[in-house]
């Protein structure tokens, strides 16, 4: 009787270290997933009247797109649907020495679910030429949602 009961208490320690490990794994995968506020992080570095003076500021950096609206030329250099690549990035541009506004808006599920997977590869890098395709991917996104 012993030996069935230090294999249960066994299998089920093991059981509970392999769920936690999955789960540790997983976690900002399913967090990107279900991000139930359908909140985006815009990351705008000017804010022009002049179309020419926003594509000056956009030609030196690595991902950016001229957005026009409201009779205004926003540059934005990334966007995000999770806290913690908002924070990933704010350290990213803070190091860089690129001033930014984090602009918060509401939006869709399906466009969140198709950022899942740029969400994901932000999360997991730390390189300067992987974050910029990753931000560029990302508002290109952005664009085909809200168009040019």
């Amino acid at each position: 009787m012993k030996t069935y009961l230090k294999l249960a208490v066994g299998a089920v320690l093991i059981g509970s270290l392999f769920a936690y490990l999955f789960y540790r794994d997983i976690k900002s995968e399913v967090s990107a997933l279900t991000n139930s506020n359908n909140e985006l992080y815009l990351f705008q570095v000017g804010v022009f009247k002049n179309e020419v003076n926003a594509t000056d500021l956009a030609n030196n950096l690595a991902s950016k797109i001229i957005y026009h609206n409201d009779e205004y030329y926003r540059v934005f250099t990334c966007l995000t649907t999770t806290e913690e690549n908002k924070d990933k990035l704010i350290k990213y541009y803070d190091k860089k020495e690129i001033e930014y506004f984090v602009k918060k808006i509401k939006d869709t599920k399906m466009m969140a679910n198709d950022l899942s997977n740029y969400e994901q590869l932000l999360n997991k890098t730390n390189e300067d030429d992987v974050i910029n395709k990753v931000c560029q991917s990302s508002l290109d996104t952005f664009l085909n949602y809200y168009g040019a």
